[in-house]
Parts: C-alpha cells; sequence; structure tokens
C-alpha cells in the first residue's frame, strides 16, 4: 500500500497472549524511497473477562508529520481491516501554545504595559510661599 510517498509492506499477523488480555499485532514495514524508515506494529486486545476490546494504533512520526496505523475488526474471511492515515504537519498544533506562552511571557515582562498596574504618582510642584 502506498500513501503520501511511503510504502507499507504487510509482514504478518502475531497472536499473543497478554496477562488478561488476547491480542493480534500486525506487523507492517516503512519505506520512504526503496529505504526502510520504519516498522508499525498495531493491535487489537481481546479482554476475555471484560468482554471489550481495543484497538492499540501505531504512529510513526517523520519531522513534524506522522503517519497513524490501526487494525480493524477481522471479517469473516480471517482477514484483518487496517486504517492507515497521512496527518502532516500535525505536531505543528504544538506550535500554538508554544506562542501563545511566549506571547504572554512577553507581555508580562514589561511592567508599564499590565493591566491594572498602578502608575507612579507625580511630584507636586513645589508651591511659592506668599
Amino acid at each position: 500500500m502506498s500513501l503520501a510517498g511511503y510504502d507499507l509492506t504487510f509482514d504478518g499477523l502475531v497472536s499473543r497472549t497478554g496477562p488478561n488480555y488476547r491480542e493480534i499485532v500486525g506487523h507492517f514495514t516503512v519505506r520512504e524511497g526503496g529505504h526502510v524508515i520504519g516498522v508499525m506494529d498495531p493491535s487489537k486486545r481481546s479482554f476475555t473477562a471484560r468482554g471489550s476490546s481495543t484497538t492499540e494504533a501505531a504512529l510513526l512520526t517523520r519531522g513534524f508529520s506522522q503517519l497513524y496505523l490501526s487494525l480493524g475488526d477481522p471479517t469473516a474471511q480471517g482477514g484483518v481491516a487496517i486504517r492507515l492515515y497521512h496527518k502532516p504537519l500535525v505536531l505543528l498544533i504544538w506550535l500554538g501554545p508554544a506562542i501563545m506562552a511566549l506571547g504572554g511571557a512577553l507581555s508580562l515582562s514589561d511592567r508599564r504595559l499590565r493591566v491594572g498596574a498602578p502608575r507612579p504618582a507625580r511630584r507636586a510642584a513645589p508651591q511659592a510661599a506668599g
């Protein structure tokens, strides 16, 4: 599968058992320009005691972008659906709060510009005695 210049190769499914769950783990190799840049291992966990399941997504970060891969529910034929998303520039979301914090610090750095800061009292001019 190819998406946004990345080529993903499905290497297989592995079943594992944890302390209180069973899981199916998908193994995917990610290539860009023919070079391997990472491995993604999303999983689908089933908790038998609770009768519920969860999806453990795999993320691959490249610069400010991310690849998001998750496994869906198994099909009747024994296959598993996958969801693959490319989220360009998603890490720039964190730049907004950093800029706001910097602006807040800058606004507090000059006492004259603070809202509600009292102005220094003016000296009264000397009065002539008369």
